[in-house]
């Protein structure tokens, strides 16, 4: 391993962050976790959510310095420029428009700052039909299709409970970002990175989506030969169990005594094959039952000495506790100046030579405004130096990741950098990626790639796999703990071949720790870190999140690649980077915190009925259908209450949010009567005239989602002609970048598609290729 330096792989980096809320504190937090300097902008007074959003605010602005300007005035915008032109990079989540009315649009920008790079986070985005709907997180899942797509304890929407929406905005930006400072070394030209929250909720539909001329190809759940579902046990717990692995289905028949009466697929691939009917109704129903009969601990270890994955459900926070977390550093103490000594999730990628650095708590408003204009006089203005002549290639271009990776999480990651130009061979086993029985799940992790299909463990193709370890800048698989070894495609092997080789390994627990060899499978890892208890609301038994941590997992490894280049790039020093699918589920609770008496303070605020958080943040059924209204700012509270014709201010209930937080039972009462009165479209056309934001929640979106012109215009859906299922349409590159081509949208490839390609590249000639198929050793 390289010799760790004092600092994450983005020392050196500034980066001055406008934003508010949630996605973009969440972005500028990761980059300042990985050691970049951040510089928090806030108004006079403080960011306007630093009430309601203290506990996500602890950790997403941990390790910022905060200084006070007003952007409205000339000298609040002339001291923000002195600013920018000591920086690296402008991140904003302005509504659009808001930007341009400042005066700091981006062609302005640009003019004054040509190296800066500028990331905007906005709701739904600069363009579209959404783009002035108000970028609230419920309002995205009821637009985006989310809503529809989350089991739920009854019919009807279902309010979202985990923000995956400003989780994936936030990682986006973060890819968007160092992608951008990456080409900048090249050319030193600034661009403008551009996603948001719908397309942050697409990171992770992009798993369940797909569309062809003969439908959607998505099984119907509990159709097939894989058991991916939560069992009650004897002790009243819940475990999560996945048979996904190669022969784990056949292996669960096994345990549960059901061997005899449902088939097992002699290769183990069994997650493509139909259940028949019988099949389906013994496994709807008599594991449920056997299940029943033991402890949580017993399902637990039982299954894993099967090597079948089994996961506790716990509750929020819980897994700070665990060995694991614990091992992997997963859980950081900080002193926080408005919630006292609390835990907070840790960084989860993890770098050998470039560790992430936890820099502190978050700052008081306008903690640092002196110190940090007194030191301007001595900064370099690097955002004002001339820009090169512009390389508008495709943003990746030129970088090359050989990936090993199977299923989804990893290889989801590789996918990402594809959709930027990164040219990507997927090296897959002769018997392929398990994974590519679920069509729609295979296609979202290898859209654009090339796939080979060698066996490594046969002398003959040593010569082959060797040259890629050399071609590669990125190395990827995750294998379990050991298996790279065997194959020779470990760290060290790899780094003999390419000194400089960014090797990214993403394991289901750690390379190392009590629980390394213990199978991971989404959304298990969801229970496990509390998850499934948040989404499936108060005192209800666990549901698994429409927005799982296979995403996740894969967006975090992706923005870990592009530190690792970007790294590289500066330093010529290539590293090992871990990235476990624990650590990477966590980050998905890290808008909540531990106290040092146990209470998770962000937890649980989903109501029983899955409804919402308040009753000013929740879903509303009306005399024709449903409606969801964020109306949590006193202003939009105010106008809510006029267009209901409520006198709510004169209530003393309701007169102040502390009132309104005392009796919210009785007030969402109130408005459930009112708003049962008139139709959806009324109510719509009236609150968005009072400018109190609520949309109507769409029903499951998939098909009409990919199939609107106004989404392929936007880039976000793909259409490619496939020789059997016809057109194929599937979630494509979910940020814009200035300056930078989009790269060919390719689909995911079949099993050793490009085999002979890429060994004829390699040097092999027809007659050795011939020969190493004819020995069995490729597909």
């Amino acid at each position: 391993m390289t010799e760790p330096t004092a600092s994450g792989p983005l020392r050196g980096l500034r980066v001055v962050d406008c934003s508010r809320g949630t996605a973009g504190p969440r972005a500028t937090g990761l980059l300042a976790d990985y050691g970049a300097e951040v510089i928090w902008v806030e108004p006079p007074g403080g960011d306007p959510y630093r009430k309601e959003l203290a506990v996500p605010y602890s950790g997403f602005n941990r390790g910022k310095r905060s200084v006070v300007l007003d952007l409205r005035s000339d000298d609040g915008r002339e001291r923000l420029f002195d600013l920018l032109a000591t920086a690296d990079v402008f991140v904003r989540s302005w509504r659009p428009g808001v930007a341009e009315r400042l005066g700091l649009g981006f062609d302005g920008l640009r003019a004054r700052f040509p190296r800066l790079v500028v990331c905007s986070i906005t709701g739904f985005g600069n363009d579209g039909p959404y783009r002035d709907v108000p970028g609230y997180e419920a309002l995205v899942h009821a637009l985006a299709g989310t809503m529809a797509e989350q089991p739920g304890h009854r019919e009807g929407p279902i309010f979202q409970a985990l923000p995956f929406a400003s989780i994936g905005a936030a990682t986006l930006a973060a890819i968007g970002t160092t992608a951008a400072l990456l080409r900048r070394e090249d050319d030193g030209t600034g661009r403008h990175v551009e996603t948001s929250m719908l397309d942050g909720a697409l990171a992770y539909l992009s798993m369940l989506w797909g569309d062809t001329d003969q439908g959607e190809d998505r099984p119907e759940p509990g159709s097939h030969k894989i058991v991916p579902r939560s069992f009650l046990c004897a002790d009243g717990e819940y475990v999560g169990v996945n048979s996904g692995a190669v022969g784990a289905f056949g292996r669960l028949l096994k345990v549960l005594g059901l061997e005899d009466r449902i088939d097992s697929s002699a290769s183990g691939i069994d997650m493509g094959t139909p259940l028949t009917p019988e099949e389906r109704a013994i496994l709807d129903s008599v594991p449920v039952d056997i299940f029943a009969t033991k402890p949580s601990a017993y399902w637990v270890e039982t299954l894993r000495e099967a090597e079948v994955c089994c996961i506790e459900h716990l509750p929020p926070t819980r897994v700070f506790d665990t060995p694991q977390a614990r091992h992997n550093e997963m859980v950081t103490v900080v002193d926080d100046p408005v919630l006292g000594r609390v835990e907070q999730v840790a960084p989860p990628a993890k770098f050998s030579a470039t560790p992430p650095i936890v820099q502190g708590p978050a700052p008081g408003i306008g903690q640092h405004t002196d110190a940090v204009f007194a030191s301007l006089k001595n900064e370099p203005r690097r955002a004002c130096e001339p820009p090169g002549a512009v390389d508008d290639r495709p943003l990746l271009e030129g970088i090359r990741i050989l990936d090993l990776g199977a299923f989804y999480a990893g290889p989801y990651s590789s996918r990402l950098l594809a959709d930027l130009g990164a040219e990507v061979i997927k090296l897959e086993p002769l018997a392929g990626d398990p994974v590519r029985g679920m069509a729609v799940v295979y296609r979202s992790a290898s859209a654009g790639k090339r796939s080979i299909a060698l066996d490594l463990k046969h002398a003959g193709t040593r010569d082959a796999l060797e040259k890629l370890l050399e071609w590669c800048d990125i190395l990827h698989h995750n294998q379990r703990p050991g298996a790279a070894e065997r194959l020779g495609v470990d760290y060290e092997s790899v780094r003999a071949r390419r000194p400089d080789a960014i090797y990214v390994y993403a394991p289901g627990w750690g390379s190392s720790g009590p629980d390394r060899l213990r199978q991971s499978f989404a959304p298990m890892l969801s229970g496990y870190v509390g998850v499934g208890l948040e989404v499936a609301g108060q005192f209800n038994p666990p549901l698994f999140p429409a927005g799982n941590e296979d995403p996740g997992n894969g967006l975090i490894g992706a923005v870990a690649m592009m530190m690792g280049l970007l790294h590289r790039r500066r330093t010529g020093e290539g590293q090992f980077i871990e990235n476990p699918q624990l650590n990477a589920t966590m980050t998905h609770t890290a808008h909540m915190v531990r106290t040092a008496d146990g209470e998770a303070l962000g937890a649980n605020r989903l109501d029983p009925l899955q409804m919402g958080f308040s009753a000013l943040e929740r879903l509303y059924q009306t005399a024709d259908g449903w409606l969801c209204i964020v109306a949590t700012r006193q202003d939009h509270f105010e106008a809510l209450a006029s267009v209901l014709g409520l006198d709510l201010a004169g209530d003393a209930r309701f007169s102040t949010r502390s009132a309104r937080e005392a009796n919210d039972y009785p007030l969402s009462e109130l408005l459930d009567t009112a708003f049962r009165e008139r139709a959806t479209a009324d109510w719509l056309a009236e609150l968005a005239e009072s400018g109190v934001p609520a949309a109507e929640p769409v029903p499951y979106n998939c098909t009409n989602f990919l199939r609107n012109p106004e989404n392929h215009r936007s880039g976000r859906v793909a259409e490619v002609q496939h020789p059997k299922y016809g057109t194929v349409r599937e979630l494509a590159v979910l940020m814009r970048v200035s300056d930078a081509k989009p790269a060919a949208h390719r689909l995911a490839p079949d099993r050793g598609e490009h085999t002979d390609e890429i060994l004829r590249w390699l040097g092999w000639d027809d007659r050795r290729i011939e020969a190493i198929r004819a020995a069995g050793a490729v597909v």
